[in-house]
């Protein structure tokens, strides 16, 4: 099994996708899958992000796709040819995207071993007994090699002519920064560890102080030498950069963004045509926007984001920033999650049996964190699923944008989707972890217009959260494309957002500095969005007085994420097409 073409195809799901996570210790530890195994050699070890390992899972993920297509799929039950669909559309899509291998940033304002990897210690490496505290300290020696090996990447990049916009690399020298300025001890790879040490029982008083001594003392002599190196190269690399925002002016930049929007969307897209539908979409959302503002009595000639920033700033709509404030804003996405939690089976044969959680985003997070965000479940026994609100800025958001910020983080959003997937414990494991970003933020946005549905909503504010929502999306895809394709510079994608999405000058350009460095993703929520209301619609015709919704959610999501190309297979395959 280990060398030669496994007899059954399931067994090579196993170890094909255990072969690209064998030498990848941060998502083994993300995923728990050795965990019932009770190996845990890895949770001492940091992820290898140097080139030459970059150039390796490019070799194992072409040999795999070659062992895999001499399966003959006729042969497989159907759950092994949804296995089989999705894993051949993952690693094609990885084979043409060789090309582009070092085309991305490895380091911004919003990803890299920066960000990346404090919060990996803090919120996944499990502190549970003492041999962890061991693990996790042991990964503080590493930041070192894990750094050294991101300037590798950097350098590599660099020499063929890929390297991050000026105003991005600025912000992340700024990060690295601003994370070495920290006191000592305050310094939240120190204070996370204690305070989950402190809950340990079983170690003493002594004990525990020794460890927080030793966490201290690899901060100051492995962490902070680390930040300082990759701050200093890139405030060198920031003179060889330029402020152009799109990778259109990259080598081969039109057939990397168009590369991006495949990968992204799992779709094959053209972006031209897909600009012109995204402006349409903006008129006709805005077209209803326009009549729910005429009946709640704003004048005709006001300007949408006017109106919408307005609202924003009505205390009466909005959250108070105060400490009850912040608890009432918890209170609201518990209350619209209760709510929708009653009706499922209205609407789902199958629920996820992991809870769902609501927790704030710590202060030191909430600046640079959005307004809400979800974890799925993890580790073995599975735990709860976890939305994150960002209650320090909830002055900014009313009730009626929350309530569909509920629908989409939550149910029957991302932890009925994402919770379902995680569950699924006799499918090939990679079925369970692979994220296809258009599947699972399309899911959301379509979940956004069904929790509505269930609710029957009749509050025009709660219909106006609702197009906000999809217009703030529809606009950040055109934008997403103006940048990587039509060749908008910086400034104008802001002010395309401020006027078109109802954003501040300060969340346009965060906005936009987040569509810069990662192109083709602001497309994925609208596309996959509007796959899953063609497949509802096409299901629902061919189905006519048999149609079920439990039936079309079935087939839509209890085969967990998947390219939106095997997705409608198998829908038209479900109804005889």
């Amino acid at each position: 099994m280990v060398w030669l073409r496994p007899f059954n195809v399931d067994h090579f799901f196993e170890r094909a996708y255990i072969e690209f996570l064998w030498s990848d210790p941060e998502s083994l530890t993300l995923t728990g899958i050795l965990e019932d195994y009770g190996l845990s050699g890895h949770e001492s070890e940091l992820t290898d992000v140097s080139p030459a390992r970059t150039l390796e899972l490019a070799d194992i993920g072409r040999r795999n796709l070659s062992i895999l297509e001499n399966y003959d799929r006729d042969d497989l039950n159907p759950e092994q040819q949804v296995s089989f669909d999705v894993f051949r559309w993952f690693l094609r899509t990885g084979v043409a995207g060789e090309p582009y291998l070092f085309h991305d940033y490895p380091v911004t304002h919003i990803s890299g071993p920066h960000i990346e990897l404090p919060q990996f210690m803090m919120h996944s490496h499990p502190i549970e007994k003492e041999g962890d505290a061991g693990n996790y300290l042991k990964r503080l020696t590493h930041f070192g090699t894990k750094f050294g090996q991101t300037i590798d990447a950097l350098t590599h990049r660099k020499d063929s002519g890929i390297v991050a916009p000026t105003f991005i690399l600025q912000k992340a020298i700024r990060q690295c920064d601003e994370f070495i300025a920290i006191p000592i001890d305050e310094n939240p790879l120190l204070t996370s560890f204690v305070k989950k040490l402190n809950k340990i029982e079983g170690i003493n008083e002594t004990r525990k102080a020794e460890l927080a001594a030793e966490c201290r003392q690899h901060i100051i002599d492995h962490v902070h030498p680390a930040f300082k190196r990759l701050s200093a190269f890139m405030a060198a690399l920031e003179a060889q950069s330029m402020s152009i925002a799109g990778v259109w002016h990259l080598p081969d930049g039109d057939g990397y963004y168009r590369y991006c929007l495949l990968q992204q969307t799992t779709l094959p897209i053209d972006p031209e045509e897909m600009y012109a539908f995204g402006r349409m979409e903006m008129s006709r959302i805005e077209g209803e926007m326009r009549i729910l503002l005429n009946m709640l009595r704003f004048p005709e000639d006001m300007p949408i984001r006017e109106i919408l920033g307005k609202l924003e700033e009505d205390p009466s709509k909005t959250f108070r920033p105060d400490s009850m404030g912040r608890q009432e804003c918890l209170n609201h996405f518990r209350k619209n999650i209760d709510i929708i939690q009653s009706r499922l089976e209205q609407q789902f044969h199958d629920l996820p049996k992991s809870p769902l959680e609501i927790h704030e985003v710590p202060d030191y997070r909430a600046e640079g964190s959005p307004m809400a965000f979800y974890l799925p479940p993890k580790g073995q026994p599975l735990g709860a699923g976890r939305i994150f609100i960002n209650t320090l800025k909830s002055n900014k958001l009313t009730y009626f944008l929350a309530t569909t910020y509920a629908y989409h983080e939550g149910i029957p959003g991302h932890h009925l989707q994402k919770a379902i997937q995680v569950e699924m414990t006799s499918t090939p494991q990679y079925r369970r972890f692979l994220p296809f970003e258009a599947f699972s933020e399309g899911w959301a946005m379509y979940a956004e217009d069904l929790g509505h549905e269930m609710t029957g909503t009749t509050d025009p504010l709660d219909r106006l959260g609702q197009l906000q929502s999809d217009l703030f999306r529809t606009a950040r895809m055109v934008t997403d494309i103006g940048i990587h394709h039509r060749k908008w510079m910086r400034e104008q994608a802001i002010s395309f957002m401020m006027e078109n999405a109802g954003l501040s000058a300060q969340e346009a350009e965060d906005e936009v500095d987040r569509y810069i460095v990662w192109p083709g993703q602001g497309c994925a929520y609208k596309v996959g969005k509007m796959k899953f209301l063609e497949l509802r619609n096409r299901y629902r015709s061919a189905k006519g007085a048999d149609y079920d919704p439990r039936d079309l959610h079935q087939l839509l999501i209890s085969s967990g994420a998947m390219p939106l190309e095997v997705l409608e297979m198998r829908v038209n395959m479900a109804i005889g097409q």
